[in-house]
Order: C-alpha cells, then sequence, then structure tokens
C-alpha cells in the first residue's frame, strides 16, 4: 500500500513541473503554517471592532488571493478567528462569528486545503495542494525510480515497474472535481456516532467522485447562497458541477452519438478537439475513437502545475481557439438578417467574457468566471436578479436591463437556451 510521502521528494526528478506548481499555481499556498508575519496580509491598522484578535496570535492562515481566514489551534483542532481580511476589496469582514465552535477545519476544510488527509485520525501529510492531492500516494514510485537509477537494480527493476501502477496520471474532470465541489459527506466512527464532512471522503486520483458524497445543486440549496434560480453557480468551489452540465464534458459522447457537424465522416482526427486523453498522448499512443476515455477535462484548458502562466498567448481566446478555430466566420441567420457572432468590438471582449461571465461570488465580489459556458442574457438578470453575459464587469452598465433585453432579442432573435436548473432537474430523475 502506497504511503504519502511529500511533495518535497518529487522536486528533484520534477523540477519544472514542481517550480512552476511553486510559483505560478495558488494551491500550494491555501492553507499554511505562518512562519513570516509577511505572509498575513490583513491590515490590523484599521480601527476595525471585528478585529479581536492580534497579529501575533495567528498561527495558520487559508487563503492569498481573494481572502485570507485566520487560524489557531485549541485542544489539538484548527479553529478561525471571526474576522477575515478580503483582499480585493482591501476590508474587514465577521466570519463565524456566533458559530466558529462548529466549524473546525478537518471535518469542513482540511480535506481539500490539505495533502494526504485521513478523515479517521483528521491527520494529513502536507498543508495544502501538493503533488499527491492529484497523483496519489508516490512512496512505490519513488521506490520504483530510484531501483531504475541504481545501476545494480536496473539489471532486474527495469521499465514495467513505473508507471500506472505505482503513480496516478490522470486527466479525468473528477480530480479537480475533488476540491472543486460544494456537498457533504457523512461518516459513522465505531460508536456508531455520525460526522458530517464538506467534501468527499476517500477519494483517490483518477476514480469517480463517489456516491456517498451529495453534491450541491439548485434542488437542495434552501438558503439560495450557492446557485443563480437558473442553475448557474452563484458560489465558489463549483466549477465541477457547473462543468459536468456543459457541453464540453460531453464533447467525446456527442461526437460519438451525433453526426459530424462539419461534414464528412468522423475519424481520430476529430479527437483533438473532442478527447483530453487523445490530446495529452504521445504520438503512437494516442487513443481512437473507440478507445478514448474523457472528452474535454479541466485540464484541457488549465495545466495544472501551471507552466502555461508562462507561455504567451497561450491563454485566453487563444485557448477557445485551439479547437474553436473557425468561430470568427461563423454567422447566425434569422429572417430578418444575418449577425456575425462578435456582437461587440474584438478589441474590447473575448470569448470568456459572454461564455463564461463573471458571476460567481468570491471575496464579496462577482470576481470567478461561469463555468457552465453558456450565455446568460438579460432577461436572466430581470427573472432571476443575476449579472448576465452583456452587462458583466462593466459592459453596457449605462442601460437598462429592460432595453438591454431589447437589444439581445434584436441581435439574436432565435437565441433559446434551456436554463441549467431544468437540465440538472431533468438529470436527477434518470
Amino acid at each position: 500500500m502506497p504511503t504519502y510521502i511529500g511533495s518535497e521528494n518529487c522536486q528533484s526528478c520534477h523540477q519544472v513541473q514542481y517550480d512552476s506548481w511553486k510559483n505560478n499555481t495558488l494551491h500550494p499556498k491555501i492553507f499554511l503554517p505562518v512562519t513570516s508575519a509577511s505572509q498575513i496580509l490583513g491590515d490590523f491598522d484599521q480601527n476595525n471592532s471585528l478585529v479581536t484578535f492580534k497579529k501575533e496570535e495567528i498561527t495558520y492562515i487559508v487563503g492569498s488571493k481573494w481572502e485570507q481566514v485566520y487560524m489557531r489551534i485549541i485542544d489539538g483542532e484548527y479553529y478561525p478567528f471571526t474576522a477575515k481580511w478580503m483582499v480585493t476589496t482591501q476590508k474587514w469582514v465577521p466570519y463565524k462569528v456566533y458559530d466558529w465552535k462548529e466549524e473546525p477545519a478537518s471535518t469542513k476544510c482540511n480535506g481539500c486545503h490539505t495533502t494526504g488527509y485521513d478523515a479517521k485520525t483528521y491527520e494529513f501529510k502536507e498543508f495544502s495542494v501538493s503533488c499527491e492531492a492529484c497523483h496519489g500516494a508516490g512512496s512505490l514510485h519513488v521506490k520504483h525510480q530510484k531501483m531504475v537509477a541504481n545501476t545494480e537494480c536496473a539489471v532486474c527493476h527495469k521499465k514495467p515497474h513505473v508507471g500506472e501502477a505505482d503513480i496516478v496520471v490522470s486527466t479525468k474532470a473528477t480530480v479537480c472535481g475533488q476540491c472543486h465541489s460544494r456537498g457533504e459527506s457523512v461518516s459513522k466512527n465505531v460508536h456508531g456516532e455520525t460526522t458530517l464532512f464538506n467534501f468527499p471522503l476517500e477519494y483517490k486520483p483518477g476514480e469517480d467522485i463517489k456516491d456517498t458524497f451529495v453534491q450541491s445543486a439548485l434542488m437542495n440549496d434552501k438558503k439560495g447562497q450557492n446557485w443563480w434560480g437558473n442553475g448557474t453557480s452563484k458560489n465558489r468551489h463549483q466549477e465541477f458541477a457547473d462543468f459536468s452540465f456543459s457541453k464540453h464534458s460531453k464533447s467525446l459522447d456527442d461526437l460519438r452519438q451525433k453526426e459530424n457537424p462539419h461534414g464528412g465522416k468522423k475519424n481520430d482526427d476529430c479527437l483533438k478537439c473532442h478527447s483530453q486523453d487523445y490530446r495529452s498522448a504521445k504520438e503512437g499512443q494516442k487513443p481512437t475513437l473507440k478507445t478514448a476515455e474523457y472528452g474535454i477535462t479541466c485540464v484541457t484548458c488549465h495545466e495544472p502545475h501551471g507552466i502555461d502562466k508562462n507561455i504567451k498567448g497561450n491563454v485566453g481566446a487563444y485557448k477557445c481557439g485551439e479547437c474553436h478555430a473557425n468561430i470568427n466566420a461563423i454567422t447566425i441567420h434569422s429572417s430578418e438578417k444575418p449577425v456575425i457572432h462578435f456582437p461587440c468590438p474584438v478589441d474590447k471582449v473575448t470569448c470568456a467574457d459572454c461564455h463564461m461571465p463573471k458571476i460567481v461570488e468570491t471575496g464579496g465580489d462577482f470576481t470567478i468566471r461561469s463555468h457552465a459556458f453558456q450565455i446568460i442574457p438579460p432577461s436572466a438578470s430581470i427573472k432571476y436578479k443575476m449579472p448576465n453575459s452583456c452587462q458583466n464587469n462593466g459592459c453596457h452598465a449605462d442601460k437598462s436591463y429592460d432595453a438591454m433585453e431589447s437589444i439581445f432579442k434584436k441581435s439574436y432573435p432565435n437565441y433559446q437556451v434551456k436554463p441549467i436548473g431544468q437540465v440538472l432537474k431533468e438529470s436527477t430523475q434518470k
């Protein structure tokens, strides 16, 4: 049985990936012990009655980009202080003021904010999200690699020992979905006592998320905190749920079941845009239409080690253009007149501004993009009191919802979309 060994043991062989993960992603910064005062971003010089603790009392921090939650240990458990710092707005806001004792990190946070978490003991191998959170416990992998590297051992221990048997290399969306989801898992101890966890339990990278994890959805969001009325995410940590009901997640199934929308016969070349395991495989090892396992997944757009952050032209519309190469030439024909696909100047907006609008709340602002890959028309703002694609992020702020909806209908008279909430409802009835 492999055990967790920590990211430092991955560094010697995977230096490029390690350095990029460390410097270009937020994963290694989401839960850390305080080793330097510079880690604490909160302004303690502000005269704010919410801040009833001193900077010196903080021993652990959660977050670094949008907000920071501050923690300390009481009786062996991590508990939050009752005010958190909003990095984006430079303000203090109340946090778990009355129920902080009921919010221990071991059952509410640590399954996603640590690596090698054990739900039985509440212990973990490493703070934050490191290599083994996505690749699985690495002790056997390191052992086998050392055997191959050692001249004497290499006589018997060769490549057959190294690969999927000792480490997980998966492009499956659930690898990201294990943490980019909201929901609950229930576990009972030997005494029959029930504990509620806010993350999937016993997840192994490459597997499906177990049925014991009940994901948050429009139908069980009683307080309306997590979902807009049309079924798109209102709260963060729900990218996997949004993505799971998008057309991107069904790209491989659609390719196999439907006619080629571009004409001609379907062949393995179609997998360049419809299958991530095809895109990731080396030449000579690529799957076929019959053997491909996954469609478009998270890593199609997000290089998990952050390596693409340093590659110019590998983000935004350029990323969409890898598959949607001819989208600029597409026109939507109506009974009145053809409409160019770009309703706004191309130097003002990108694909994501309309198809992935910033409608997800974090840090008190609408700062995270939707992962449902769906246009949110102005009518949704009228009906559900939510942001829309046309007036998102400051665009068309001078127009009312009614005026913008009139313009939208004239531009796209045949536009129809099934609310994601209806898709979610139908999927649960199957």
